[in-house]
C-alpha cells in the first residue's frame, strides 16, 4: 500500500531591505498548504532578492561658476595679459598664448586707459573695463567680455555701453557690480547740492549686451554713502585709484 504523505505548513515570506532607496521586491502574504492526500505541487523558485545596488547619482544642479579672480579672462586660473592701443584691446590668454582682440570706440587719440577687470555675472571669467571717454569731472569706461571664443564690448542700446564715474557738484555718475551677478547704474542729481535724487537701473549680462531687470528712484543727503555711491565705481579692481 501507498504511504500517506502529511505535508507540514510551510510560510514563506520575504523581508524589504531597509534603509535602501531601490524598489524592493514586494512580500508575500503568509500562506499555509493544507494538507491533502494530493500531492503538491512542485515550490517555484523564489524571485530572488536582488542587492541594492549604487543608483547613478543625478547631474548636479547647475550652479553659477566661481567667480574669475582678477585678470584672469579666460577662466583658467591664471591672470592674462591685457594691453590697448587707442583702436584694440588685445587679451594674451596665459595657457595657450592665444591672443584675442576687440576694437575700442574711443574718444582720445592716445592709448585708451586700462580701469581694471572683474567678473561681473559671475561666470568664471573676468571682465576688462577699458576707458573710452574722459569729461571734466566724469570718466567712462566700457566693459569687454571673453565668451570663449570672441572679445567682445558689452552692447546697450545696439552701442558699446559707457559706465559713467565722477560727476560735478550737482551731477553724479557711478555703478556698482552686485554680489549676484548684475551692474546697478546710479546716476545723481540735485538743484541745490544738498538733496540728490538718485536713478537705480540694474542690469544682468545677457551674452553680448545688458538687459534692463529693474529700475527705481530714491533721495539722499549731500555726504551720504548712497549719494557717494553714486559718483564711484564699486566694481572690483576697476574702482581701485578713482
Amino acid at each position: 500500500m501507498r504511504p500517506l504523505v502529511l505535508l507540514l505548513p510551510v510560510a514563506l515570506a520575504l523581508t524589504g531591505c531597509s534603509g535602501s532607496s531601490e524598489s524592493a521586491v514586494p512580500s508575500r502574504n503568509g500562506s499555509s498548504a493544507s494538507a491533502t492526500a494530493e500531492p503538491t505541487a512542485p515550490p517555484t523558485t523564489a524571485v530572488p532578492t536582488v542587492s541594492p545596488s549604487a543608483s547613478p547619482s543625478a547631474s548636479p544642479t547647475a550652479t553659477a561658476a566661481r567667480p574669475a579672480a582678477d585678470g584672469d579672462v579666460d577662466g583658467d586660473g591664471t591672470r592674462d595679459a591685457v594691453t590697448t592701443t587707442a583702436t584694440v584691446l588685445t587679451v594674451t590668454l596665459s595657457g595657450t598664448g592665444r591672443k584675442v582682440t576687440a576694437p575700442i570706440q574711443a574718444d582720445d587719440p592716445r592709448p585708451a586707459p586700462l580701469r581694471g577687470s572683474h567678473d561681473v555675472d559671475r561666470d568664471g571669467r573676468a571682465e576688462v573695463f577699458v576707458q573710452t571717454a574722459q569729461g571734466a569731472s566724469t570718466s567712462f569706461v566700457t566693459p569687454y567680455r571673453f565668451d570663449g571664443t570672441r572679445l567682445v564690448a558689452l552692447q546697450l542700446a545696439g552701442e558699446p555701453v559707457r559706465l559713467g564715474v565722477g560727476g560735478s557738484v550737482n551731477y553724479g555718475n557711478g555703478f556698482a557690480c552686485t554680489p549676484d551677478g548684475l551692474i546697478d547704474v546710479k546716476e545723481s542729481e540735485s538743484t541745490d547740492g544738498e538733496t540728490y535724487t538718485i536713478q537705480d537701473k540694474v542690469y544682468r549680462v545677457a551674452g553680448a549686451r545688458l538687459a534692463l531687470v529693474r529700475s527705481g528712484t530714491s533721495t539722499a543727503k549731500q555726504g551720504s554713502a548712497a549719494m557717494m555711491a553714486s559718483y564711484t565705481a564699486d566694481c572690483g579692481s576697476v574702482g581701485e585709484g578713482q
